[in-house]
């Protein structure tokens, strides 16, 4: 039988933002993104030996700023994005939320986010990041009724093959 998990969670716009750094950090470092910006690193140096070889900045120029964008300016616009939308969307913020994760899937007000919808779940340090079809959701540790109650939604997520 089948022991439905409660996951009880106040959504804040503080929490949104949290939950949006430690996935933007954990795709930063787990997918293909990051050649991106190793190859931006790799022009800085080419760019560099234009300089010092025959005094021409521009590729210094370019590729220092494509570093400087991809390494600090992307956080710190999307950060920016979600400060201006929760502003506007007073409605979102302070929201107390319920899940209940059963056999079908997971239960949100009266919707069902399906096993077929739910793509990966992430165990960072302080909670579960859990990327559906339609957004990606964080659970805090604190959002778990029980203790253990996080290691077993882990668990369920490993045996659907989730993790």
């Amino acid at each position: 039988m089948f022991k439905p998990i409660e996951v009880n969670l106040k959504w804040t716009k503080e929490l949104a933002i949290k939950a949006s750094k430690l996935y933007y950090d954990y795709d930063m470092k787990n997918s293909s993104k990051r050649y991106i910006g190793w190859f931006f690193i790799a022009l800085t140096q080419f760019g560099i030996v234009g300089a010092i070889k025959h005094d021409s900045f521009g590729m210094l120029y370019l590729s220092t700023f494509l570093v400087i964008y991809w390494y600090y300016g992307r956080w710190y616009l999307r950060r920016n994005m979600i400060v201006r939308f929760y502003n506007n969307a007073s409605y979102l913020n302070d929201k107390d939320l319920l899940f209940i994760l059963e056999e079908d899937g997971l239960h949100f007000d009266d919707k069902v986010i399906g096993w077929n919808d739910i793509y990966k779940a992430i165990k960072v340090d302080n909670g579960v990041l859990l990327q559906t079809s339609f957004s990606t959701m964080f659970f805090e540790k604190t959002s778990f009724k029980k203790f253990g109650e996080m290691q077993r939604f882990l668990e369920i997520m490993k045996k659907g093959d989730k993790v």
